[in-house]
């Protein structure tokens, strides 16, 4: 059963969290040229509920306000847009490592300088952790303990030296570290000092090579042994209770958690398991299954429980109820849960999204990405699996989920009472391998699936030993492998010397010794044992020289590892040699990812390239090569670039190649067009009274801002961002009209064909009651109304119109006030019956330039006082 053990207190991003190798050498400083000399100066009023949280893409940490939600600082990291990072951090010192170059900063938070650097190994292998007491560099590879300054990061007294494969490294409340040695079984508490670090105790808490999880509570700690299925908890008064729990799968821990109750994440099926003492309580969760569900923790009696899959925090009491789910933009990426005084803080280190969680549970949104404070404006995951047997693989080809398959290549060294047993792993068939379970000479094991050896010693020589390996998942046991007959002997082989390791550019690793003195018997060839920075230990390999190559791809690239040897003499066996240097596999990067070419929206002849960071397959990535057509461009920062001088609507080939240490990746390949000439058409329209609507056909050649001028009868109107739909306003209505659209890019433009609408045609009639026979002294003295060339009766009448005249109605105009009723010599006459008074005055298409007063013409359709939908002129 995979085990992961995440940080809960300071601020260290999953499965990251490792790789330096010891001594510590101080080299140039790593972010003294962003962060300078005395860069400014802090306030530590409410420090304790500060975190500094950091986002891969930007490459940048930035410091969180527990208190108020809000960021107050950002600060960028130097090439380190999209990977990872370790901090740890108390209220006057940051410890910061990049995972792929291995370099440390010691930074001091009064002043955000640089005081102390430190150059380690790139890849996983280490733990940084650090108190206000002391600072620790854990080589979880050699097994080795180092405290150091933490300003200054240099060494302080000699390393302590435990077996290799160290797991957890975190400090109690009373300043004491705690580390875990499952090859073991132990616990280790240990103290800083200033002359040099000292082993407090040590509690034995499972047999050797069982999977240990430390966890560092607020009161004592906590170890679960996935392999026992059982969790020790050790109090600070000394208490101690073992509690069997429920794993039905693989499961998550947090290295510390602000509780008195340890909690376990089980990520298939999802589920949660709490300890207290002897009390332990396991429920399902709502979350689904997948590998971004996080290790949870205890907070003010609620469970809170990061799932990246999701982009949630689910809450829950302690009885397994849910009570809230907190929403967290994760971006497809992990979310973790790291806490500080009596603050809870949940960070996606894909986006900048962050939460903050109060004592009493209220959670607050604190983005990462401010602009108003220092730093702002600042720059535009990863496989936690272990090695527990072949592959899931995807849906299609994954097998039908049930117990594992058989271990292969069980056999056995001899040496002096002792035996070297080894296999191979076994098929997991599904679902994570959980133990091995190993049995013979009356005895039984049960260790990790992650260990692959096992010395078994205090055996009689000259007697013959057989040994079955068995492997568990959660479906049960899967089918026993049966060693051969291995014989214990005195004769022995000396042990090899001078054991160096060197990781090659093509993935693989040689391994050289010394040859071995055989004590007088023959040799028969060595045997190659790799100790990884998670703990793992497997055979590698023999050979019947002095040097062993392992194949491409058999170690995991970025992890660090360390070799032991033992000579053979056939069956015999030397004790194994002293372990190698570290060393971090590696070749070259994957082929970049999400490759994206498209024209430039703002240039002509160019293309703009976008990709995603790939792999770096145990290097850094040092650039990038963008192939476009016949040119080429490096890239050394950040995943974009633009690559102009291309021909209009030219067909570009686009590849893009990441460089490591070890070199070129495959290409990542992809074609585009530049950007072309625009096009438009006048395809249909809409008419109204007054407006004309346009639909454009557009084709806008790949430009973000094309632009669109109407003609208007040839003549220029207006220009604008083009738009699907051009309305035409401030016309007459009844009125025909001719249009054009002209459009232009950086690469061309074009003027649409003449396309020709009306407005709505809207219609009058006169209306004048003399000619209809009404006998006044007016009637009789004229001849219908007239027809003006203004909106006034002065005499300029250009013809006469009579009652039953229609006219086709193109807009009104303020005019003369016209009355069609009053006393007369004759009486009072009414000369449009139910018309108002009017000084609106109606253009008409009696002649190009025709007024007749509103007082004498009905619109249709509408009342005889309304002018319905006719614009004004």
């Amino acid at each position: 059963m995979t085990t992961r053990n995440v940080d809960a207190r300071r601020l260290n991003v999953k499965g990251l969290l490792i790789a330096v190798g010891l001594p510590v050498v101080l080299v140039g400083a790593l972010v003294a040229t962003l962060l300078g000399t005395g860069a400014f100066s802090r306030e530590n009023e409410g420090e304790d509920a500060s975190l500094w949280l950091w986002t891969t893409p930007l490459g940048e940490i930035a410091r969180v306000n527990g208190l108020t939600a809000a960021t107050d600082v950002r600060l960028d990291i130097t090439d380190a847009a999209g990977n990872a990072v370790q901090i740890e951090q108390t209220d006057s010192h940051l410890l910061l490592r990049e995972i792929a170059t291995g370099k440390v900063s010691a930074i001091d938070l009064s002043t955000l300088e640089v005081t102390g650097n430190a150059e380690t190994a790139p890849g996983e292998g280490v733990r940084v952790a650090l108190s206000d007491d002391g600072a620790f560099i854990i080589d979880q590879t050699q097994g080795l303990v180092n405290q150091v300054d933490p300003s200054t990061l240099s060494a302080i007294g000699d390393p302590l030296q435990f077996p290799a494969g160290l797991t957890g490294g975190a400090f109690d409340a009373d300043g004491m570290l705690w580390v875990g040695v499952p090859r073991e079984g132990t616990i280790v508490q240990i103290e800083p000092r200033d002359s040099g670090a000292k082993t407090a105790a040590t509690e034995v808490v499972a047999q050797p090579r069982q999977e240990l999880a430390l966890t560092v509570l607020g009161d004592g700690v906590a170890v679960l042994n996935s392999t026992a299925k059982e969790m020790t908890t050790i109090r600070t008064d000394g208490r101690r209770a073992v509690t069997p729990v429920e794993l039905a799968g693989p499961a998550e821990t947090a290295v510390t958690s602000p509780g008195t109750i340890a909690s376990v994440t089980v990520t298939d099926p999802p589920s949660i398991v709490t300890v207290d003492d002897e009390q332990t309580r396991s429920f399902a969760i709502g979350a689904g299954s997948s590998e971004l569900l996080g290790a949870s923790v205890e907070f003010h009696e609620r469970i809170y429980v990061p799932d990246g899959a999701s982009g949630l925090v689910w809450v829950y009491d302690l009885d397994g109820n849910e009570l809230q789910r907190i929403e967290i933009d994760s971006g497809g990426g992990p979310v973790e849960l790291y806490h500080t005084g009596d603050t809870l803080f949940a960070n996606a280190v894909n986006t900048n999204a962050a939460v903050v969680v109060s004592a009493d549970g209220v959670a607050a949104l604190a983005p990462k990405n401010r602009d108003d404070i220092l730093g702002g404006d600042a720059p535009p995951t990863e496989d936690d699996g272990g090695d527990e047997g072949d592959e899931e693989g995807d849906d299609e080809s994954a097998p039908e989920v049930g117990p594992p398959g058989a271990v292969t290549n069980l056999d056995g060294t001899v040496g002096d009472g002792t035996i070297n047993l080894s296999w191979d792993a076994a098929p997991n068939n599904g679902s994570a391998l959980t133990k091995y379970v190993v049995e013979g000479a009356g005895q039984s094991w049960e260790i990790a699936p992650s260990q692959r050896v096992l010395e078994i010693g205090d055996l009689e020589n000259g007697q013959g030993y057989t040994f079955t390996v068995t492997a568990h998942n959660a479906e049960g046991a899967g089918d026993t492998a049966t060693s051969p007959t291995i014989t214990p002997s005195a004769e022995v082989p000396g042990a090899p010397s001078g054991v160096e390791a060197t990781a090659n550019p093509d993935g693989t690793v040689t391994v050289k010794w010394d040859e071995a003195d055989g004590q007088g018997n023959d040799i028969s060839g060595y045997q190659v044992e790799s100790v990884s920075g998670t703990g793992e230990r497997t055979v590698v390999g023999q050979a019947n020289g002095t040097e062993l190559k392992t194949a491409a791809g058999t170690l995991d690239y970025g992890t660090q590892y360390a070799f032991q040897v033992t000579t053979l003499s056939g069956s015999a066996a030397s004790a194994p040699s002293e372990l190698s240097a570290t060393v971090v596999p590696f070749n070259v990067p994957d082929a970049p990812g999400d490759l994206l070419a498209q024209s430039s929206g703002s240039a002509a002849g160019t293309i703009d390239v976008s990709w995603s960071q790939p792999s770096n397959n145990g290097r850094d990535i040092q650039k990038y090569i963008v192939t476009a057509g016949s040119q080429t461009k490096e890239v050394t920062s950040g995943t974009t670039t633009s690559i102009s001088g291309f021909n209009n609507n030219e067909q570009v080939n686009v590849s893009v190649v990441a460089v490591n240490e070890a070199g070129q990746s495959e290409p990542a390949t992809t074609t585009s067009n530049t950007m072309s000439a625009p096009t438009v058409q006048i395809s249909s329209h809409e008419s109204l009274a007054n407006q004309i609507n346009l639909t454009l056909a557009i084709d806008d050649g790949g430009s973000d801002d094309a632009q669109c001028t109407l003609l208007s009868d040839g003549v220029n109107q207006s220009t604008q961002s083009c738009p699907d739909v051009y309305a035409v306003t401030g016309l007459y209505a009844s009125t025909s009209y001719s249009f054009q659209i002209k459009i232009s890019n950086p690469a061309g433009e074009m003027t649409s064909s003449t396309y020709s609408a009306s407005t709505t045609t809207i219609n009058g009639q006169i209306y004048f009651r003399c000619d209809e026979g009404y006998d006044t002294a007016y009637c009789n003295s004229v001849d219908g109304i007239s027809v003006y060339s203004t909106t006034n009766n002065n005499g300029n009448s250009i013809g006469k119109t009579h009652s039953g005249d229609r006219y086709k109605a193109y807009c009104w105009a303020s005019g003369e006030t016209v009355d069609v009723r009053g006393q007369e010599s004759d009486g009072y006459h009414d000369y449009h019956p139910d018309k108002n008074a009017s000084d609106k005055w109606i253009k008409i298409d009696y002649a190009s330039n025709a007024y007749v007063p509103f007082a004498w013409l009905n619109i249709d359709g509408v009342g005889k006082n309304s002018v319905g939908d006719l614009p004004e002129c």
